[in-house]
């Protein structure tokens, strides 16, 4: 039987959403893989197999498409709620996540904060704009830890975000994902003690 050697079907045209989602697909590509200077609408274009003006009716800038590349990129890269039974395991796994998910995006943010300016705005404002939620990771953990009782006070904002906090601080200062030392560390020496203390104060407050 002789092989089918007719036309190929036509590649389906891309529109709306589907469109847009490639786009940022690669625009993340280049972010990822590319160097500062290089992150233009142009190679973005030609990446997506697509046009400059196609990009240009979205997005008026390559700051709002930075923006939206990284957070379309730390969407699908969004933290699943651990059930590991104790806090210091949720707390872990969740670093873990955050290590293995979005380390990347991190690293990415380091490069291009240097060159912030070219996107009129500061490194900070770039980092906040890219952020999907204000509230830390973490709360995950402390949510089930109430739910079971393990905890009952009320914890500071920054405890709550200094594991991330301090995991981002050292990726971008060795520009490497955590090591395993890395998150136990920043729990049981740093994260644990700290929320031991709190709970210890508030019983000392409750019994007075």
């Amino acid at each position: 039987m002789e092989a089918n050697t007719g036309p190929e079907p036509k590649q389906t045209r891309r529109r709306g959403k589907a469109l847009e989602a490639a786009i940022l697909e690669a625009a993340w590509e280049q972010l990822s893989t590319r160097s500062a200077e290089e992150f233009t609408f142009d190679n973005v274009a030609a990446r997506a197999h697509t046009s400059k003006p196609v990009l240009y009716r979205r997005w008026v800038n390559r700051a709002e498409l930075f923006i939206a590349a990284m957070k379309q990129h730390r969407n699908r890269a969004a933290i699943e709620r651990p059930n590991t039974g104790t806090l210091r395991g949720d707390v872990i796994s969740i670093l873990v996540q955050l290590n293995r998910k979005q380390s990347d995006a991190v690293m990415v943010l380091a490069k291009f904060g240097v060159y912030a300016n070219w996107f009129g705005m500061s490194a900070h404002e770039l980092y906040e704009r890219t952020m999907i939620s204000d509230q830390p990771s973490i709360m995950m953990a402390i949510e089930n830890a109430r739910a079971r009782g393990d905890i009952t006070c009320e914890l500071p904002e920054s405890l709550l975000r200094m594991p991330g906090e301090l995991g981002r601080a050292i990726i971008l200062r060795d520009m490497r994902p955590l090591s395993e030392a890395d998150i136990v560390a920043t729990v049981d020496e740093l994260f644990l003690p700290l929320v031991d203390y709190y709970e210890q104060q508030a019983r000392i407050t409750a019994n007075k």
